[in-house]
């Protein structure tokens, strides 16, 4: 998404926060984010095969992740786990880190590569990946919560160099805000039938998503103290190599920021 916003194809992008803010730091300097997306964090799933010796988190410690690529989610939250199990203790373990990474390229060489022993586990987003636990194919041991937002808004600087685009960008803020407004008063009805029929999830998932998933108030808001989190694990996990200046990551003129 953020080469679409380089080359024109789109204005603005939903992405993932740690995605957008590895871009930007590493040089992407054609967007900025404006916004926040989804508030929560994406629940992800950390899985192994059918038949691993694994029963526990605490025995993944320098086993094997697959991976899709480096610098992906996948990668990411292999370190966000680390951190959170208390794994990681210098900027060292960057060169020596706590797993050692099996890229795989998607999501069903992931799960191959899981129970044919070529990996121990795999991170993946919660949801997307139930129906295979459903099934039996792949076994779930936990879930990780990363400490941000999951999405964040960007738009490109081509657009916001615009004052009539600046102006539509409000607009937009808008529209999502109501929308976002009618999408959760109707989650115990049109919202949650339509999230069914669409995804295929059961009654029981689809509510649970609801009780996990949060929007902001409004979407113009950014959360400095989340971005500076994001920003210390893509460190760890040795996507950036320094500090970053999250000012620079933001419109300031468009964005509302809190602490």
């Amino acid at each position: 998404m953020t080469q679409k916003l380089q080359d024109g194809s789109i204005d603005v992008a939903l992405a993932l926060t740690e995605g957008l803010v590895a871009g930007l730091a590493k040089g992407q300097d054609w967007y900025k984010i404006i916004g926040t997306y989804v508030d929560s964090s994406l629940h992800w799933a950390i899985s192994t095969g059918v038949h691993s010796r694994h029963s526990d988190i605490s025995t993944l410690k320098s086993s094997t992740a697959a991976i899709s690529r480096n610098g992906s989610g996948s990668h990411i939250m292999a370190y966000v786990l680390a951190d959170q199990q208390h794994w990681l203790t210098s900027p060292q373990d960057v060169e020596q880190p706590p797993f050692n990474f099996e890229i795989k390229n998607n999501f069903k060489t992931m799960r191959d590569a899981v129970n044919s022993d070529a990996a121990d586990f795999f991170l993946w987003e919660t949801f997307t990946t139930k129906p295979w636990h459903d099934s039996g194919e792949v076994r779930k041991l936990g879930e990780i919560v990363p400490p941000w937002s999951a999405f964040m808004i960007a738009a490109s600087t081509k657009t916001l160099a615009n004052v009539n685009d600046r102006e539509s960008l409000r607009k937009f803020f808008r529209g999502i805000d109501q929308g976002i407004a009618v999408f959760m008063n109707e989650k115990e009805g049109a919202s949650l039938e339509w999230l069914q029929k669409r995804f295929g999830y059961s009654d029981v998932d689809v509510k649970r998503w609801f009780d996990i998933v949060s929007y902001p108030a409004r979407v113009s808001v950014v959360e400095m103290e989340k971005l500076n989190i994001t920003s210390q694990i893509l460190i760890k996990a040795g996507v950036l190599s320094q500090p970053v200046d999250l000012n620079s990551l933001i419109d300031l003129e468009l964005a509302e920021i809190v602490a």
